[in-house]
């Protein structure tokens, strides 16, 4: 733990609340990456931080995996899905109430991405070499992300539940 400071640990903390969607989960993600961090050889390690999130988004995906509960998006073609005449996802208004609502709607997958792009500032490109995720399926991601946003803000400004 040498390298990394509180706020790398609160970085991640943020990062596994994203995944996981539950604060509790988050602590219990974040309690099993610092368990490994501990026990893992990281004097070699060049930068500690991305291989501390590493962890986390790892053993985020293991508790998928082990209670058989991932809702991955099926892959589309990224050209095909990624329509000119919709508004940039900075440009919808985001009140706290309503991202909470919308924020359960996401998948893992989404909520990731999300939280990396949109939070944490990394490009697509970025969040690809990170995830491993192919960049075709992270924009197709984000366009559902964009699409799930602009059709709650339509029904909130017309006044109808999503």
């Amino acid at each position: 733990m040498n390298r990394l400071r509180d706020e790398d640990f609160q970085r991640a903390y943020r990062y596994a609340i994203a995944l996981t969607g539950e604060r509790e989960q988050a602590y219990d993600v974040v309690h099993t990456a610092v368990t490994q961090w501990l026990g893992a050889a990281t004097a070699a390690v060049e930068n500690p931080l991305a291989y501390f999130l590493r962890i986390v988004r790892n053993t985020f995906l293991a508790d998928q995996r082990r209670a058989a509960q991932m809702r991955w998006s099926p892959i589309e073609d990224a050209e095909a899905v990624i329509p000119a005449d919709l508004r940039a996802l900075e440009d919808v208004q985001l009140e706290r109430a309503w991202l909470e609502r919308v924020w359960a709607d996401f998948t893992a997958a989404e909520r990731e991405v999300l939280f990396l792009w949109a939070v944490e500032g990394y490009t697509v490109d970025e969040i690809s070499a990170q995830t491993g995720a192919p960049r075709g399926t992270l924009l197709a991601r984000m366009h559902r992300l964009r699409r799930k946003f602009a059709g709650d803000a339509d029904a909130a400004r017309a006044g109808a539940r999503p």
